[in-house]
């Protein structure tokens, strides 16, 4: 693997000095004896002796007047820039292959295909300080004829370059010689946090060294004391201080560390998870399944899509920070259908089935400014605008037809001309009612506006597959004033949100009282005010809403019967009564002397009463 990097460019002496400075002078927190910054210097000018300084400087000074001289020699005055300051690396495994001097001369070699590398005066420094090896480069924008060395799109040619150089020393590929391979991107923060720990921990000992140097001679006396006799080194009061603030650092680096990790964790879960999908489906099903979302950023003027991020948890990771493969534009590369996938635009389904053969689908006999093209793999009907370049961009659709006519799917970006030509394909097919799926309230508006627009009878054509999803005032923008058809069946339907539920009722109940002399229509107004529900009243028959009208009730009729029927009853029962007590008082007679017959009449008498007065 070879990167190359122009890091900056400058056009002044005091900034080429400064950069040379930068890349002489050791990195005060960075570097060690162990690990110096200035290992080597190689130069096209001759030998370096990085251990004499003052030869070193020397050699410095003439190589900057050589840039001044060739830079002279340049008559464009618009030719400012004076150097350049550019970075090469390599893979560990290249670095473990080749000396550091052959990796020197191939970077050079790399430079060469951009610029005249052996005109031009340049300086190389290679070095280790971030644990790998890499090449720093100083060269001059002119070569000795003087001829300008800057070129246009020097990062997109570096990279060309790059990649040749892999062929040709078969170094780690990357790039175009790797465009189909899904690659990981190196871990940012790594860098970072080892940076911040070594500076933290320079900072540390220098404070401490600091706070020795302030001893007292007494607290110099303890220390001696305590090195010579105790195990534990003396610390007086500003190192305990000092100790502290530093364990504090320390943990907080810590902290940080651990959200690092469990960020790379997540980061190489989705990026395992995107190498081993078979398709865009089952990619966001398995990403659901690990509860990451995904989110497709989107221009605020415009709208445009512009980048993808993903969510787990309260973190968010972009695409392009855990692959430089996961970047939107090369996810749309492999999965052409993502965005569509993702988004799942709405669609509509026939809400009965179909009961009639398929018949060949022309869409120009429907509309002459659209095209159509069948998918060879399941037999849909794809439809696109007629100036749709369909080769270059097949996903790119308005509108698909199901292979069996029983399904519309809408494409990601769709306009009021696609919505009406999804009604008329529907009607074409002999759909008799549409099932809206995935659809937002605004959504569902526009599709029943366009129904009702190609014919009035046409306004409940389209439903929702969710309920109250259109408020009273959306249903009002498509048709106003509505009938008590209408407002009864938007909500027998519920397709009014539940907010507007009882403004609706009540609208139907003063339309329904309009008509005085229809009795129908006040009695289902008076039972709606009772609180009877709608379905349970469209249930009813003419006569019963008439009947609630005249009685309150409808159960008046069934109840005047009850009681007559009742009533007969008891006067059966009372006849029957008084025939026995005839019957008993014949036997009565027949075996009872006088006196005591005539006292049995006048009980008989008294019974008699008994039964006229009940």
């Amino acid at each position: 693997m070879a990167i190359a990097k122009l890091l900056h460019e400058g056009e002044t002496v005091k900034e080429l000095k400064n950069i040379i400075r930068y890349n002489t002078v050791a990195k005060e927190y960075l570097n060690s004896p162990d690990n110096p910054r200035l290992l080597q210097a190689l130069s096209n000018l001759g030998i370096i002796d990085i251990s004499d300084p003052v030869t070193y400087q020397d050699f410095m000074d003439g190589f900057i007047e050589e840039i001044k001289l060739n830079k002279s020699q340049s008559k464009n005055k618009r030719q400012t820039k004076l150097y350049a300051h550019e970075m090469i690396s390599f893979e560990d495994e290249d670095n473990a292959r080749f000396s550091q001097e052959k990796l020197a001369q191939i970077s050079v070699e790399l430079l060469s295909n951009l610029y005249d590398m052996e005109n031009t005066p340049y300086v190389i420094y290679p070095q280790r300080d971030n644990g790998r090896l890499h090449f720093h480069y100083i060269r001059g924008q002119h070569n000795s004829n003087g001829e300008y060395q800057r070129v246009k799109n020097s990062k997109r040619k570096m990279r060309v370059a790059c990649e040749k150089i892999e062929r040709k020393y078969n170094l780690t590929l990357t790039g175009n010689n790797v465009s189909d391979e899904i690659r990981p991107t190196n871990d940012p923060m790594a860098k970072v946090m080892k940076n911040r720990k070594l500076e933290a921990a320079y900072k540390h000992q220098k404070n401490l060294s600091a706070a020795k140097e302030q001893d007292t001679p007494l607290t110099k006396l303890k220390r001696k004391s305590y090195d010579l006799l105790m195990e534990d080194t003396y610390q007086s009061e500003a190192e305990m201080t000092e100790h502290t603030a530093y364990e504090q650092v320390q943990q907080n680096l810590a902290e940080k560390t651990q959200v690092n990790q469990k960020l790379e964790t997540v980061k190489q879960t989705i990026f395992n998870l995107y190498k081993s999908a078979k398709d865009e489906a089952d990619f966001i099903e398995q990403l659901d399944k690990q509860k990451i979302t995904i989110e497709i950023l989107k221009h605020t003027k415009s709208g445009k899509n512009k980048g993808i991020v993903f969510h787990y948890q309260d973190e968010t990771i972009s695409g392009g920070k855990i692959s430089s493969s996961m970047t939107l534009g090369k996810i749309k590369k492999r999965f052409p259908n993502f965005i569509h996938t993702l988004e799942k635009p709405p669609s509509l389904r026939s809400t009965f089935t179909l009961q009639r053969k398929m018949l060949d689908f022309q869409i120009e006999n429907i509309n002459r400014y659209y095209k159509q093209q069948r998918n060879n793999v399941n037999g849909d009907i794809m439809i696109y605008f007629g100036k749709k370049n369909i080769v270059a961009r097949p996903y790119s659709y308005n509108i698909i037809l199901s292979s069996d006519r029983s399904k519309i799917r809408f494409g990601s970006s769709t306009n009021s001309h696609d919505l009406t030509l999804s009604i008329n394909i529907a009607l074409e097919n002999r759909w008799k009612a549409a099932t809206l799926t995935n659809s937002s309230p605004d959504f569902l508006k526009r599709m029943m506006k366009a129904a009702y627009d190609k014919d009035p009878k046409l306004l409940f054509f389209v439903q929702s597959d969710t309920p109250n999803q259109l408020s009273y005032a959306d249903l009002k923008e498509i048709k106003s004033p509505l009938t008590i058809d209408e407002l009864k069946t938007a909500l027998t339907n519920q397709l009014i949100s539940k907010t507007d539920i009882a403004t609706v009722q009540q609208d139907l109940i003063k339309q329904l009282e309009l008509d005085e002399n229809n009795h129908t229509h006040l009695g289902y107004a008076k039972a709606l005010k009772s609180g009877f529900m709608l379905d349970e009243l469209e249930k009813k028959a003419s006569e019963e809403l008439k009947l609630f009208y005249q009685h309150n009730t409808f159960q008046a009729s069934s109840q005047k019967t009850t009681d007559t029927t009742k009533k007969t009853a008891n006067s059966t029962k009372d006849s029957d009564g008084r025939a026995a007590c005839l019957e008993a008082l014949k036997a009565e007679t027949a075996i009872h002397p006088q006196d005591q017959l005539n006292k049995d009449l006048d009980e008989i008498k008294q019974h008699r009463h008994h039964f006229k007065n009940n």
